[in-house]
Formats: structure tokens, C-alpha cells, sequence
């Protein structure tokens, strides 16, 4: 009988030896390598964790393992074995023309079991229940590093990078910060184009307790650093409105102490609320990162891509052209308004990050970088004052606009 612990070993081990034939986004390799540590590990260590975190490729993959807390050690070994068949079909395998060899093909957990040998020590995980955390979505920035090869921790045996790499020994060459916030836009719009009547009937089946604003968390940056505030009151806001609109269902309406209006009257007059603050969440997504990669190229410049681990042009290609087509992404035609005006309020970054990328084509990466800095060094009055203002703006009007839907459901009672 194959158990989960055993396809799991096995899955593990072909993965080792497993060479895509086209390089796996930053991303998917995280995300293998958060599967493995929780299937292995458990939940990751709280902030005590980040004294051991010194490079950004330690912090990436500690935040992917951090993701993942929350989820059963079981349900993260089949999670681990889907997401490693989904990269295979995605990616494929290629031959190794070093050795002669060519990798080895595909196979079934059951098959993968037939070649695992016998002698095997590791202990399958106990399943406990707990409450899952909400997944990220997974994104396809392509990196154009090669892999890193297939050391594994001391503690956990997990592997620092699946899938396996090349032969350079360089543990922290292959990741880069990974954007969760870009990941994550894509939802996020989507969640913006709910219409008022599904809002009101989603709050409708939704507990106080399981509010979908209450599960979130910042995306930019780390829960703990300073630098996230804003990014956390707005989620502590939106958590705030969202609450209230969960309990008045036990105030208002037929039977409570509010018996003449319906509790959807509030909730429509809420409604713009909970949109604009998804608008201004995706705004500060994209700011964050923009700023960010700024930074991380100041650094770049000053010290050299040794020392700071993050190549100039790996910024370009996972940061800044990303940030760049998803501000072009919110300005089409399907998306909503708000969403569409957020993008009109962000297409400076967009410029800024395409005229730097052209830069780069044209004269070389170094003076590329410099024009990006130096414009966003210049432009600073519009990320600090402009934008912020124009999101306050959207808060009133979403206030004004709110009182025009919570007449239309009261006219509509």
C-alpha cells in the first residue's frame, strides 16, 4: 500500500534530479520549497525566525514557509506532489548533455513508490486539523538565473531550491524577493468586480467570524516591519466596515431592534467602502513594490550585486516590467471603474518603469538603473503626497455614492 509519507519520499527524491527544460519562475520554485519545508517541518517560527534570515533569498523563502502556516503536514505532501506535477507538465525536462543522461521521465506516485528503495527511515507526518490559510495565487515571472543545486538543510532536509540546478554552489544566486503583492493583484481585481447584489449575498452566508477582510495580510512587506503600517491600516479598516456589515444582521430587520429597515440598506451604503479600499490596497501594492525595487537598486549600485545578492537585471525582469504590465493590466476594458481609475492614477509608474526598460535596451543595464532611480528620486512628491490624496478623495466619494445605494435597497424593500 502507498501511503502519503512514502509517494512524498519519492516525489522528493525525483525532483532532486529533475532539470526543467525552461527556468521555473521564482515563485514556483518557492512554492515548492514551502510545501516541502511545512510537509516536513511544520509551521515556521514566528518573528524569532527572521535573526537567521540575513540574505533576501532567505527572507523569500522564509516567507513562502510562513504562507503556509496553518495547514496540515498531510495536506501539504499532497499539495507538494500536485504542484510538482503541475510544474512538469509546465515546464518539462530536458537532457543532460554533460553526462549523456536525460532526466528521468514522469511517473505516478505508485511508480515513483516502485523505485523508491525499500530501506527508507523517515516517518510519515501526524495529521492534525486546523484552519487553512488563505492560498496566494502564483505568478509567471519568468527568471532568467540558472537553478541552485540541490543542498538541503541540516535540520529538515529540505531542499533550498527544487527543482534541482545547476552545478554552481551558490545557495542564494537563484531567488529574488519574490512580489507577492504582484502575484496577488490579479485576485484582488477580481474581488473588485463583485457586484453589489453578490457582495450582499455573500455577507448574508458569511459568520462575524470569517470575514474575508479579517484573513488577510500585508503582501509588501513583512507583518512586522515597521514600513507595512499603512498597508496594515488599510486592512484593519477594511476589516473594521466589514465587520460591521457581518453584524447587523442581529440588530436590524424583522424580529430585532431594528425592525423597519433591512440590514442590506448598511450594507449597500458599505459596499462602495469595501471596493474603494480594494482599489487603494491594489494602488499601495504597486507603489510599495515600485519603491522597493528603487531601493534595492540604490543598494545594488552602491555596494555591487555580490553583496546585496540582487543583480540589476533580474530587478528589471521580475519587478519592474511586472509592475508595469500590471498597471497596464488595470486600465483594460473588463475591468471595473474603480480598478480602471486606479490604474489612470498609476500609469506615471508605468511610463517610468517602461522608459527605464528602453533605457536598458538601448544604452546598457547601469545607465537603465540610474534613469530609474533618478526618476523615482524626482518623482517622490507624487508616491508621498499625490497618490495618498487621491485615495482619501475615493473615500469620500465612496461615502457619498454609498448613501445612493442604501436608498435603492431601502426604495427596493
Amino acid at each position: 500500500m502507498v501511503t502519503a509519507a512514502s509517494s512524498f519520499r519519492a516525489k522528493t527524491n525525483f525532483m532532486k534530479s529533475w532539470r526543467p527544460r525552461t527556468s521555473p519562475s521564482n515563485r514556483d520554485r518557492l512554492e515548492l520549497y514551502a510545501l516541502h519545508k511545512q510537509s516536513v517541518s511544520g509551521d515556521a517560527p514566528d518573528s524569532s525566525g527572521d535573526n537567521n534570515a540575513t540574505t533576501v533569498a532567505d527572507k523569500a523563502k522564509l516567507a513562502a514557509w510562513r504562507s503556509k502556516r496553518g495547514m496540515s503536514q498531510g495536506d501539504a505532501m499532497a499539495r507538494y506532489i500536485d504542484e510538482c506535477d503541475r510544474q512538469l507538465r509546465v515546464y518539462g525536462s530536458r537532457s543532460d548533455n554533460n553526462n549523456g543522461s536525460s532526466s528521468p521521465p514522469r511517473s505516478s506516485p505508485m511508480n515513483e513508490q516502485q523505485q523508491q528503495p525499500a530501506a527508507s527511515t523517515a516517518e510519515e507526518p501526524s495529521t492534525t486539523t486546523t484552519t487553512t490559510t488563505p492560498g496566494e495565487t502564483s505568478a509567471s515571472f519568468q527568471s532568467t538565473t540558472h537553478h541552485q543545486n540541490s543542498n538541503t538543510n541540516s535540520n529538515s532536509n529540505t531542499p533550498l531550491n527544487t527543482p534541482a540546478a545547476a552545478e554552481d554552489g551558490n545557495d542564494d544566486g537563484g531567488v529574488l524577493l519574490c512580489p507577492r503583492g504582484l502575484a496577488a493583484i490579479p485576485l484582488l481585481c477580481a474581488a473588485a468586480s463583485e457586484s453589489r447584489s453578490a457582495y450582499l449575498a455573500r455577507l448574508q452566508v458569511t459568520h462575524p467570524s470569517n470575514g474575508w477582510w479579517a484573513k488577510q495580510e500585508p503582501l509588501c512587506l513583512e507583518v512586522n516591519n515597521p514600513l507595512s503600517i499603512p498597508e496594515k491600516l488599510i486592512l484593519s479598516l477594511a476589516a473594521q466596515i466589514e465587520q460591521i456589515s457581518l453584524i447587523v444582521s442581529e440588530y436590524m430587520g424583522e424580529g430585532h431592534a431594528v425592525s423597519i429597515m433591512s440590514p442590506r440598506v448598511l450594507q449597500a451604503f458599505l459596499w462602495p467602502l469595501h471596493n474603494v479600499f480594494l482599489c487603494t490596497w491594489i494602488s499601495l501594492i504597486l507603489t510599495t513594490t515600485y519603491l522597493g525595487s528603487m531601493v534595492m537598486m540604490c543598494q545594488t549600485l552602491l555596494f555591487g550585486a555580490k553583496r546585496t545578492n540582487t543583480p540589476l537585471g533580474r530587478l528589471f525582469m521580475e519587478e519592474v516590467h511586472p509592475s508595469a504590465r500590471a498597471v497596464e493590466s488595470l486600465c483594460e476594458e473588463h475591468q471595473v471603474i474603480g480598478v480602471r481609475v486606479a490604474g489612470l492614477a498609476l500609469m506615471p509608474l508605468m511610463m517610468l518603469c517602461d522608459f527605464a526598460t528602453s533605457v536598458v535596451g538601448r544604452v546598457g543595464i547601469l545607465v537603465g538603473s540610474l534613469v530609474f532611480v533618478g526618476m523615482g528620486v524626482f518623482s517622490w512628491w507624487y508616491w508621498i503626497c499625490v497618490l495618498p490624496w487621491l485615495a482619501v478623495c475615493g473615500l469620500c466619494l465612496a461615502v457619498m455614492s454609498g448613501w445612493c445605494f442604501g436608498l435603492i435597497e431601502l426604495a427596493g424593500n
